[in-house]
């Protein structure tokens, strides 16, 4: 008896989960659940974003999804677009499979088709709402100190003469005095190339008029042969970078030979000419020594403006 019981529950549980999967429920649920994940990504890539905890994410995600440069506005489309049309051929499928079954679910089981759009509505805003979440909790995780005195160090810098996006002359001894970040990026990198340079814009948008006056970026080419002053002033205005910023060129040979000695590591791939390379940030003390070497990493990005003004208060020796 107590084996009938049991095996009730278990046969209801085969049943309607075979009607569901056989019938119109299933696909409509999922048709539905695709349609609200395209209305999603239209939404976190098209509606302007407002104050408070939804504006927060809503530029987190843009940032980390389509490369979004809350300074300039810019954002790479592409992503866009494809995370709009990924889901098109899987509706495609459901609607040619199940095109019986959902006709017949629309126009005489609406109710049950309702269902099936609130279910999938449910899950979507679900998953929406967890990654909302998650970005709050990882923006208010406790951030590491930084340790100003035990990553110091008094590295020498090679010295140079390349030429900037203005066509003049730049070299290591024109900044003497001054505090310099240094960086290496190449024009047309879609990669981690714009990730570094909207982490620059928004150091430098955090300094006052005097601090600003008190340094320089130096960004050195890791394409010499391709990056042209044109595509260097494109990058400068992209950013809306200032005139202490210098996107630095010159003879290949002469720019390697500094990106070799500061073991900025590079690779090209020959297939589709994109350049794999590491993601660095050298700060230099007012003497033009390298005082501290970050990297695009979530703890070390974040100190860089604390390392950049401890040595702005720095006096020259």
């Amino acid at each position: 008896m107590n084996s009938i019981r049991t095996a009730q529950p278990v046969d209801r549980f085969i049943s309607g989960a075979s009607g569901f999967l056989s019938g119109g429920r299933f696909p409509a649920f999922a048709i539905c659940a695709l349609v609200f994940y395209q209305v999603f990504i239209a939404v976190m890539a098209f509606v302007p974003p407002t104050g408070g905890a939804w504006g927060d994410f809503l530029q987190d995600f843009r940032m980390r999804c389509f490369k979004f440069d809350p300074k300039s506005g810019w954002m790479e489309m592409s992503p866009v677009w494809v995370l709009l049309s990924e889901p098109l051929p899987l509706l495609a499928m459901f609607y040619f499979i199940w095109r019986t079954p959902l006709h017949e679910l629309s126009e005489t089981r609406r109710r049950a088709f309702a269902q099936a759009a609130c279910c999938a509505l449910l899950l979507v805003s679900l998953i929406g709402f967890s990654l909302m979440g998650l970005g709050r909790s990882q923006a208010t995780s406790t951030e590491l100190p930084f340790p100003a005195v035990n990553l110091r160090s008094a590295l020498v810098m090679p010295s140079f003469t390349l030429t900037n996006q203005e066509g003049h002359a730049v070299s290591l001894a024109d900044f003497k005095g001054r505090v310099v970040l240094v960086t290496a990026v190449y024009s047309t990198c879609t990669t981690t190339c714009p990730m570094m340079l909207t982490k620059v814009r928004a150091v430098l948008d955090q300094l006052t008029p005097a601090e600003h006056n008190d340094m320089a970026v130096v960004a050195f080419s890791l394409n010499p042969e391709a990056d042209t002053l044109e595509l260097g002033g494109m990058i400068a205005k992209s950013y809306g970078m200032k005139a202490e910023f210098h996107f630095v060129n010159g003879v290949p040979s002469e720019v390697n030979a500094v990106l070799d000695t500061l073991n900025v590591a590079r690779t090209r791939d020959e297939k589709s000419g994109q350049i794999m390379h590491s993601n660095l940030f050298f700060l230099l003390d007012r003497e033009g020594r390298i005082a501290y070497r970050l990297s695009l990493s979530q703890n070390e990005a974040s100190w860089l403006i604390s390392a950049l003004r401890v040595l702005l208060v720095e006096k020259s020796s």
